[in-house]
């Protein structure tokens, strides 16, 4: 019989174009080289995959069979289990098409997960969503973001529960009023800032946008929500500020290597990520013998190119390189910013000082305000965008007029 030529997303039981492959996901490798096996389902054109929960390694794969090379039993008994995935889903296909009505490929994928009955619930996707996150770290996300994603799930938890009186509610369930309420809970009934909250909005849009793409929502919860930030200004040190922070004489190691991370950060504008994942391979030198870090940042993925300055430079030559070890031993953020509250106290610096604090005084005090171009520091900087560099040019624009004010009344009030 010749297979009907008709594209489109929906199939009914006369149109023969359904096909089931298995495939391994080369970019989702594990810690013991072993890849996830997914089925991919195609109906009349449109295409989904599933995950079997199984990993099998490269070179026991037969790609051209699409399966498990028949070589042991471990390996059999894999096979066995993809193809009763396979005839899970041709007994749901041979079921939808005796209703004698059209179905697409998601519709397929809901009754082999058996969804319109059980349905998923909020806390379901969210941990779906992060156990997808894990399996491609590093490759395109950090684990600073899965941590942001687990705190989610936390948070909406704790809103389910104090709202709703139940552990868990299906995400079908999720509408506009519950997007508003979740809004208010987040402000006045956590530690979240109006910009917290946002954040937070923001990471669960990811969670229902996902939803309503595999069609497991039909609309959009949040359709016509608008995300409210407020602009804050960006803090930074100036040079006075640097120089006396980079002075302090030292004696409790923990201390001492905060102030060495710091400056570092000073003088790069490397994240506390970059920093402590730096390695000695990524330290290159030019031909006229200057050295530079080329790397790729852990947040985004962008690469930036950095010419090490003389006091970034001192801190490498005062190590001990080691080939393919870490520049900087390992020390926890959040004691490192515990330590610069101390520091920046014994250096009369009267302002909340954060790691992050570091990165904006490279964008401002090191770079744009010695006339680095502004294209030049974005490059630096690791910034997808030249926009989010022009930030830091504007509040240096900001610092100007304030000084030239406070000038003009000393000279002529």
């Amino acid at each position: 019989m010749k297979k009907s030529k008709k594209i489109g997303p929906l199939i009914g039981p006369s149109l023969d174009t359904f096909s089931i492959i298995f495939l391994l996901k080369k970019g989702k490798k594990n810690k013991r080289k072993l890849f996830p096996i997914y089925s991919r389902v195609t109906i009349n054109g449109q295409r989904i995959e599933l995950s079997t929960k199984r990993w099998i390694s490269i070179s026991d794969w037969d790609k051209k069979k699409q399966r498990p090379k028949l070589i042991n039993n471990k390996l059999k008994t894999l096979n066995h289990h993809l193809e009763y995935i396979r005839n899970r889903f041709y007994i749901e296909h041979q079921r939808l098409s005796q209703m004698n009505k059209p179905f697409s490929a998601i519709d397929l994928k809901n009754a082999y997960l058996n969804i319109k009955e059980k349905g998923i619930t909020v806390l379901e996707a969210i941990e779906t969503h992060n156990i997808d996150m894990k399996n491609q770290i590093p490759e395109s996300y950090s684990e600073g973001t899965l941590k942001n994603y687990r705190t989610l799930k936390k948070h909406l938890s704790h809103f389910i529960k104090k709202s709703f009186k139940q552990d868990d509610i299906f995400i079908q369930k999720v509408d506009n009023p519950f997007i508003y309420k979740l809004e208010r809970h987040l402000l006045f009934n956590t530690l979240f800032n109006q910009n917290g909250a946002m954040k937070v909005l923001q990471r669960f849009k990811k969670i229902t946008t996902l939803s309503k793409r595999k069609g497991l929502i039909d609309d959009d919860p949040f359709e016509d929500y608008v995300f409210s930030f407020k602009r804050k200004e960006i803090e930074f040190l100036s040079q006075d500020e640097i120089n006396r922070f980079s002075v302090l004489d030292l004696n409790i190691p923990s201390e001492i290597k905060t102030q060495e991370l710091f400056v570092f950060a000073i003088y790069t504008g490397l994240s506390y990520a970059d920093i402590i994942s730096l390695r000695w391979h990524q330290i290159h030198s030019d031909k006229q013998g200057s050295k530079y870090i080329f790397n790729k940042r852990k947040k985004t993925g962008e690469t930036f190119i950095v010419p090490l300055l003389k006091p970034a430079l001192e801190i490498i030559d005062s190590k001990i390189e080691k080939k393919e070890g870490l520049v900087f031993s390992s020390i926890s953020n959040a004691c490192v910013n515990r330590k610069l509250k101390i520091l920046t106290k014994k250096a009369k610096i009267f302002k909340n000082v954060t790691f992050h604090i570091a990165r904006h005084s490279f964008a401002t005090t090191i770079t744009l305000n010695n006339d680095v171009p502004l294209f030049t520091v974005s490059k630096m900087l690791g910034h997808s965008n030249v926009k989010t560099t022009q930030i830091y040019a504007k509040v240096l624009q900001k610092k100007v007029s304030s000084d030239m004010e406070i000038l003009n009344k000393k000279l002529f009030d």
